[in-house]
């Protein structure tokens, strides 16, 4: 079992399950859960922590990001709001459901990055219990994550999820990251990943761009996952076809106490949801990509997807199920 009071960070692409997965592990007792900290459209601090660095910062360990790592150490001590984190948001909120930051010289951002700079570990406020323990998710943090267990001591838990289930998701939401450009721009990721795989970048179908930021993020999280054999691992496939004795499972790993709270909200979120709504039967999930991608769709996803080195999918993984169109 790991250690009992270390954060716990969970990592994995957007709509993964991540969120879902925070949820259920935040109803363990003296829980302080984090949704995307790291994640400069909810919390502005990450803005200038993350100005250098990009929406998916790629780091390995020794490298230096120190305004980087504050952000982190403020992050584990429990992130607590301060005023002028506040007033930052409220800079942000015109165009936030559009914009993505990505260190241009944006007047909304940088005025919220300067007024919520360089956050600094601080007193528990009060009203907030003492000494629990953080558990945050990150949905940008697949290229640095190496980089982050070697400076920190964390518990890490990777959800992965089948790629047409990520792809038929994104496209239903109409997911902010889907539509940028930056994993195949950025210069420090072609050179560390798309380079050396000999990957080709995607052209102008809007498919096979979103299959490629799947395929890139995917692999980079099972090449991370390779060097570290200490770090847990799920399927959301899996966490949604037996929920209870999976995360039972998860919990025993990561000493959490598990109590009629945990039962109670896997019961009661077990319903219809849509969009960024936490509520999903979930037995019907794992499979749900057969009725939301088209032939098409599914065909280019497969042949991006051949480009990276990825090993935990592979083409029978796609087939078309006997009542479902593939």
């Amino acid at each position: 079992m790991t250690g009992t009071r270390r954060p716990i960070v969970i990592a994995g692409l957007p709509r993964s399950g991540t969120t879902w997965t925070l949820q259920v592990l935040a109803q363990s007792p003296g829980v302080r859960r984090l949704l995307e900290p790291d994640n400069e459209d909810k919390k502005p601090s990450a803005i200038h922590a993350k100005h250098r660095l990009g929406r998916y910062p790629v780091l390995r360990p020794g490298d230096k990001a120190a305004a980087y790592r504050q952000l982190w150490e403020w992050v584990f001590s429990g992130a607590y709001d301060q005023p002028r984190f506040r007033h930052a948001r409220r800079v942000l909120g015109p165009g936030d459901r559009e914009r993505i930051f990505e260190g241009k010289p944006d007047l909304a951002t940088w005025v919220a990055g300067t007024l919520a700079r360089n956050p600094r570990p601080g007193v528990v406020p009060p009203g907030e219990p003492e000494g629990q323990r953080v558990v945050a998710k990150s949905i940008h943090l697949q290229l640095a994550l190496d980089w982050l267990t070697s400076e920190f001591d964390v518990d890490v838990l990777v959800l992965l999820r089948h790629p047409a289930n990520i792809l038929a998701s994104w496209m239903e939401v109409k997911l902010k990251d889907s539509r940028n450009s930056t994993l195949e721009t950025r210069p420090e990721i072609r050179a560390r990943y798309v380079e050396p795989w000999g990957v080709p970048l995607p052209g102008p179908d809007p498919i096979e761009q979103m299959s490629w930021r799947i395929g890139l993020l995917t692999a980079a999280l099972e090449d991370a996952m390779s060097r570290n054999p200490g770090w847990l691992a799920r399927e959301h496939e899996a966490l949604c076809n037996d929920p209870t004795g999976e995360f039972r499972n998860v919990y025993s790993e990561l000493g959490l106490e598990w109590t009629v709270d945990t039962d109670n909200y896997l019961r009661d979120h077990d319903t219809p949801g849509t969009g960024f709504a936490v509520n999903r039967v979930a037995a019907g999930l794992s499979e749900s990509w057969h009725s939301r991608l088209d032939g098409d769709q599914v065909a280019t996803l497969r042949r991006v997807l051949a480009w990276f080195p990825i090993s935990r999918w592979t083409d029978a993984d796609f087939e078309p199920t006997a009542t479902g169109e593939g």
